[in-house]
């Protein structure tokens, strides 16, 4: 039978099929449709009755973000025209309801003893580097510090305590060759090499001050005169210029004699130099000459915080320490006695000829402490001083030297100021 489509050309769309016309020639199987119907739930709404109070509501502003806004069914329709108004959301809860947080911690959670008891599970420590210990931490071992490089670290501690005033220290000796200029220098670059803050070393000496030997010559032969009488040296930079650095950061500023030289260092020309040089540098190391009378010599005691008194490892030596202090203690300096430290140095390689532990004895007595020098070739030889090729036993003597100098350096009084004797004179 021939189901082909009958075109309507009756209908009032073109082209439309008339299935209707076809359908009802040729007529098919009935179709049975089962509809299965679901009943609808029946909603009981209670009325609200006039004694009831009001749901609580709050503006749209506070309203958190994540709570669902309701809005009236009246509302939704205004929403788009001219006469839209503002959606109220509603919450479950007031802001009053909620407990404000404090704005300071508590003093029991702020203290510092707080934290005393927290710790790392296993903290971090140093790792020997010397000795058998340090030998085995290369190959994989876990050695702490030995007693000997703790002792270090502990002294090197001392040698950089805080520092709050500017510090002078005199280096003396009434004995020429005593070995007074290679201290200062020596002396000097240890505490430059351990501090961080600026070190200088002025050599005082009137009559032949030859420490520039010691640390380096200035390349254009500038001198402590040279700065006393410059003008415009308020920068750091341009006081700079008058001095020279050695491998160990130690600044130096020369003697002005030379040769040629016809008028010896004042006392005026040291005080308008180191004035200066105050500014700059929190340490100074001051080589002064063998006079003690001399017009600088005495303007650099006046104005020292501590002063060294260097002696060779000898009778005659030893007794002439004694009396310099015996020196400063007739003539008002008894603050440099009580701040001052002797140092007997070995000059030789051989034993030398007197006790040096009844040396220590002597001084320990007046309760001044003493540093022992062994000889060193380094510097025997007599010309520049490298540190790093001091002898050990030779570098802990200086470093023992400076601790001892540094555990007098000026602090502050717990709410005023300081001491006369810790700003010293010259404050």
């Amino acid at each position: 039978m021939d189901r082909t489509p009958i075109l309507n050309s009756h209908s009032s769309e073109p082209g439309r099929v008339g299935y209707d016309a076809y359908f009802s020639q040729h007529p098919g199987p009935p179709v049975t449709t089962s509809v299965t119907t679901v009943p609808e739930p029946k909603l009981t709404a209670t009325p609200l009755s006039a004694d009831q109070p009001d749901l609580p509501t709050t503006s749209a502003a506070s309203a958190p973000a994540h709570e669902t806004t309701v809005m009236a069914e009246s509302d939704m329709r205004n929403v788009g025209g001219t006469s839209a108004s503002v959606p109220v959301p509603e919450r479950a809860g007031r802001s009053s309801d909620l407990v404000p947080l404090p704005e300071n911690l508590p003093a029991a959670l702020s203290s510092p003893e707080l934290l005393v008891g927290v710790t790392a599970y296993r903290p971090a420590r140093l790792r020997s580097t010397r000795g058998v210990r340090g030998a085995l931490n290369k190959v994989g071992f876990r050695f702490g510090l030995s007693p000997a490089e703790q002792r270090t670290e502990e002294r090197r501690n001392r040698i950089r305590h805080q520092l709050t005033a500017t510090f002078q220290v005199a280096v003396i000796s009434v004995k020429g060759g005593a070995g007074r200029t290679t201290a200062t220098a020596v002396l000097g670059s240890t505490f430059a090499n351990l501090r961080a803050d600026r070190v200088v070393a002025i050599d005082a000496n009137p009559d032949f001050g030859d420490l520039a030997s010691r640390t380096g010559r200035h390349p254009y032969g500038l001198t402590l005169r040279d700065l006393a009488r410059a003008s415009g040296v308020e920068a750091f930079s341009a006081v700079q210029a008058f001095t020279s650095t050695n491998t160990a950061d130690l600044a130096t500023v020369a003697s002005p004699w030379t040769t040629e030289s016809n008028e010896a260092m004042s006392g005026a020309e040291f005080d308008n130099a180191a004035a200066i040089l105050r500014r700059h540098y929190n340490l100074l190391f001051v080589d002064c000459g063998t006079g003690v009378l001399h017009p600088a010599t005495q303007a650099v005691l006046a104005a020292s915080n501590a002063v060294v008194v260097v002696t060779p490892a000898s009778v005659r030596g030893v007794a002439g320490a004694a009396s310099t202090l015996s020196w400063l203690g007739s003539h008002g300096l008894e603050r440099l006695v009580g701040r001052s430290t002797i140092i007997v140095v070995h000059q030789h390689p051989a034993k030398p000829i007197v006790d040096v532990d009844a040396v220590e004895h002597l001084f320990a007595s007046i309760r001044r402490p003493t540093t022992v020098v062994p000889f060193d070739q380094h510097l025997a030889e007599g010309g520049l001083i490298d540190m790093r090729l001091l002898d050990p036993a030779t570098r802990l003597a200086f470093e023992e030297l400076a601790a001892s100098i540094a555990d007098g350096f000026p602090s502050y009084v717990v709410g005023g100021a300081r001491g006369a004797d810790d700003a010293g004179a010259w404050a």
